[in-house]
């Protein structure tokens, strides 16, 4: 039992020590339309509820995409969380982002349970300009035959912050541009930050 126990304990240690970290992250706050009867991807009106969007890099060079108390009517979901499967690839002076049919984990709601933690999604997510437009289909929720969530939601305003760096990194810090060119401050858009720490992250402004 003790030889068990410790081999638990140590099981714990290594996946915590293995867990990626956020190195950057931005809140892209905005207002999401949802649709539930099975129709093409809604468009954002008067009408729809406000949203946030927390991005993140991590220091193993994957990316976070966590949709906040997502919700449709009075039903809410909770906070969606896309990990494995989220592909990012830069196009045109964007970050595109998708995924095909992942499992994406649902936390913090009462609905979290009855979900098994988690729903299937698809998305397309494009971060231009400081903005970001993503559009979310075949969101399985499981709740009744025929459901077909859909969602787009898009972003007003964003804060950024680029985490686990010291005064002194930021300091020492170069920036550059996606052609390379060295840039004397960070511009609007994407910028690419070399610490004085070896790190290179994504810095969306």
């Amino acid at each position: 039992m003790k030889k068990f126990l410790l081999s638990a304990i140590a099981m714990v240690v290594t996946l915590a020590a293995n867990a990626a970290t956020a190195v950057e992250t931005t809140t892209f706050k905005g207002k999401i339309a949802v649709d539930i009867t099975g129709a093409a991807i809604p468009e954002i009106d008067k009408d729809s509820d406000p949203a946030t969007v927390v991005f993140s890099k991590m220091d193993d060079d994957t990316y976070q995409f966590v949709l906040e108390q997502f919700k449709f009517g009075d039903m809410i979901i909770g906070d969606v969380t896309i990990t494995k499967g989220l592909k990012a690839e830069e196009k045109d002076g964007a970050l595109v982002l998708t995924t095909d049919n992942v499992e994406a984990a649902v936390t913090n709601s009462d609905m979290a349970a009855a979900l098994g933690g988690k729903v299937l999604i698809t998305m397309k997510a494009t971060i231009k300009d400081g903005k970001m437009v993503a559009e979310l289909s075949n969101i399985h929720v499981f709740l009744g035959p025929g459901m077909d969530v859909k969602a787009k939601f898009e972003s007003t305003s964003t804060a950024t912050g680029i985490n686990s760096v010291s005064t002194a990194s930021a300091k020492a810090s170069r920036i550059y541009d996606l052609s390379g060119r060295e840039l004397p401050a960070m511009q609007n858009g994407l910028n690419i930050v070399k610490m004085a720490n070896g790190k290179t992250v994504k810095v969306i402004k």
